[in-house]
């Protein structure tokens, strides 16, 4: 039987429900205000970087945030209207015929080198490994690669392009890499999928197979990252584990198939083999 009197106890439910109301409210608040910091701190950065075209899309994308900033007044509106009107009026002025030389200056500022192939709006990197498509409409770029159609889709900021192309580049190209070990991973997942098809060692496998069990088992799985390591190992070694020699056959369909970085004009891989 509890001993303590009925009223004292309803006087701590009610305690514990008012901090209970008052730690949702700050929480609430808090939340409200990190959102507004994270805005504040990306209109700094794009006004830092003179990016207009950020600038522009921070209020399409923010327009939530922005709404309960002019409903309480925010000390800052001020200031964002006053810059976001003056990326309008030199957005207004932007002119899609000397996109391709500011990209160009900014690619150059850079060293992040165009490829010869490249024609406007459509622009090539890394031996035609990324195609950038600028969408001058929208006012909008596109980085895709051979193994993914969008790896980002931005505003049309030179700037912020080249940033993001090389961001991707050393994400891909930069990596430590280790032959042996990638190889012995591509012989265990080539060995599970013999066994799951019945098949005995020697019979190929489709690479796309051995993508989507990966894809499946493999915890931050990327294929373009599959692909660049594949097309080093082809190019560096090790080729022979186990007593065996790694061989990778051809198929015309390219959707079943990966072109290999660097081996453009050999055709598709589509099955790999260990003879």
């Amino acid at each position: 039987m509890n001993s303590f009197p009925e009223n004292l106890i309803e006087q701590a439910k009610q305690s514990a429900e008012q901090a209970a109301q008052k730690a949702a409210d700050l929480k609430a608040e808090a939340e409200k205000a990190e959102q507004i910091h994270q805005l504040l701190a990306a209109l700094f950065h794009f006004l830092s970087k003179g990016w207009i075209f950020h600038i522009l899309d921070l209020k399409q994308q923010q327009a939530s945030v922005l709404k309960t900033m002019v409903s309480e007044n925010h000390p800052a509106m001020a200031a964002f209207e006053e810059i976001y009107h003056l990326a309008a009026e030199q957005a207004s002025e932007f002119s899609p015929v000397h996109f391709p030389k500011t990209l160009a200056d900014a690619c150059n500022d850079a060293d992040l080198p165009i490829d010869k192939e490249s024609r406007h709006p459509t622009y090539l990197f890394d031996h035609n490994f990324f195609k950038l498509t600028i969408n001058e409409s929208k006012k909008t770029a596109r980085l895709s690669n051979y193994e993914a159609k969008a790896l980002w889709e931005m505003p049309a900021d030179a700037g912020a392009i080249v940033e993001g192309i090389q961001r991707e580049h050393q994400r891909l190209f930069e990596r430590k890499f280790d032959g042996a070990a990638f190889l012995k991973m591509l012989r265990a997942q080539y060995l599970a999928l013999l066994k799951q098809e019945k098949k005995k060692d020697g019979d190929s496998i489709s690479i796309r197979d051995i993508t989507r069990r990966l894809g499946k088992n493999k915890d931050k799985f990327r294929t373009d990252e599959f692909l660049i390591d594949l097309s080093q190992l082809v190019k560096e070694g090790p080729v022979e584990i186990d007593g065996r020699c790694l061989e990778l056959q051809q198929t015309k369909d390219e959707n079943r198939g990966m072109l290999l970085y660097g081996k453009d004009g050999r055709g598709y891989v589509g099955f790999v083999v260990f003879k």
